[in-house]
């Protein structure tokens, strides 16, 4: 069993990946001539909560996430 300040040094690390592949997917989507299209955020929009319901993560608040994210990388390619 893992100990206090060993879980709490992996989140850390975890807490690290997500924001490093959050700015990943924001410069992709700065590469792509006038950004996503309307039909491209859907489309992610239907993988995050897909992904959500298989790893059985509450779909309304992994919809919300999603729904950040886009802004996030929207922000970037305005």
């Amino acid at each position: 069993m893992m100990m206090t300040d060993d879980i709490l040094a992996t989140l850390e690390k975890i807490d690290q990946q997500i924001v490093r592949l959050i700015a990943d997917r924001r410069d992709l989507v700065a590469q792509v001539p006038g950004g996503l299209s309307a039909d491209q955020e859907v489309e992610a929009m239907s993988l995050w909560i897909d992904e959500a319901v298989e790893r059985e993560l509450p779909e309304d608040p992994m919809e919300k996430m999603g729904k950040l994210l886009s802004q996030v990388c929207r922000k970037r390619g305005e």
